[in-house]
């Protein structure tokens, strides 16, 4: 108010938390939780988050519930996450539901768990290969084409006579 700078203090966005105890913060059976949810430790939840989970290491209690997208470096599921879930490492005991796509490292499922959605591993890189104007790798198609072409199918001889 008198010429002195105001705080950013509200911009709590762009901070990071830091970590001070190794104590797992749990939401309890009878927490309702609406908006997200950010820790850089260990949450148990046993009650239900309607809104996204960003934290280090989640545990979902045979009651717990989350409405919403979760990202973790680790995740044991025995209640239910309505949602995507990324995690590097995800553990599905038999007691969960899963609705929603789960993206992994690796992946541990309980018979008897139900999981409605895609399982998709996210270490697996796309492979991109370089395309070139080579006119001896041109030449080399054509003559495998024109020897026998038995094995194309329709639309990759297409695809070969167009290059």
């Amino acid at each position: 108010m008198f010429g002195r700078k105001k705080s950013t203090v509200s911009n709590s966005s762009d901070s990071q938390l830091k970590r001070t105890n190794h104590t797992p913060s749990i939401i309890s059976e009878d927490v309702r939780l609406t908006g997200s949810l950010v820790s850089q430790g260990e949450v148990q939840l046993d009650g239900r988050i309607d809104g996204d989970v960003r934290v280090n290491h989640l545990v979902i209690g045979n009651t717990g519930c989350v409405e919403g997208s979760v990202v973790a470096e680790s995740v044991i599921v025995k209640g239910k996450i309505i949602g995507s879930l990324n995690a590097s490492k995800v553990v599905i005991e038999r007691s969960a539901q899963v609705h929603g796509d789960v993206y992994q490292d690796t992946l541990s499922i309980d018979a008897g768990a139900i999981i409605e959605g895609n399982l998709k591993q996210r270490h697996e890189a796309e492979t991109v290969e370089l395309i070139t104007n080579n006119t001896e790798s041109k030449a080399e198609l054509s003559s495998v084409l024109s020897e026998g072409d038995n094995d194309l199918s329709f639309f990759n001889k297409q695809a070969a006579e167009k290059e």
